[in-house]
């Protein structure tokens, strides 16, 4: 398998986990010191990064997240890359949800194995899904 499908196995891996509210396995994509941003502030760590996700799940019933185009590059163990999703979710008040946005990515491998290093999600909009919410950044988003 080239460099190029395993990091695309990996982006998969994140959303379908992701999907499946599978907390293991989606924190089994990151590196120890990775750095995850997605609009408050720097996670840094792995068991950061878990207990954050934990906590963001937590506010969902179900969550979708679909990855659509994207592209990487490599560079020995390390490499970078961007990819557009969506996602849509039911929050457990009973709110529907829609986000639009691309993570930029870092990777490395490890152990023989491509993690995320940092990632970070730019968005492009997030609110009910008739669009009537925010496009553009959210009110308040920290950018590294």
């Amino acid at each position: 398998m080239s460099d190029l499908d395993a990091i695309r196995g990996l982006v998969h891996r994140y959303a379908d986990a992701v999907c499946g509210a599978d907390h293991d396995r989606w924190l089994a994509t990151w590196s120890e010191d990775a750095v995850w941003e997605i609009g408050r502030g720097p996670t840094v760590g792995r068991d950061q990064i878990g207990a954050a996700f934990a906590r963001a799940m937590s506010l969902f019933e179900s969550v979708v997240q679909l990855v659509h185009n994207g592209q990487a590059e490599v560079e020995g163990d390390r490499g970078s890359g961007r990819w557009y999703m969506s996602e849509v979710s039911r929050t457990r008040s009973g709110k529907n949800l829609l986000y639009l946005g691309a993570y930029d990515d870092h990777y490395v491998r490890t152990d023989g194995t491509w993690r995320f290093a940092r990632r970070q999600l730019n968005w492009h909009y997030q609110g009910p899904a008739d669009l009537s919410g925010t496009f553009g950044p959210p009110p308040g988003y920290y950018r590294c």
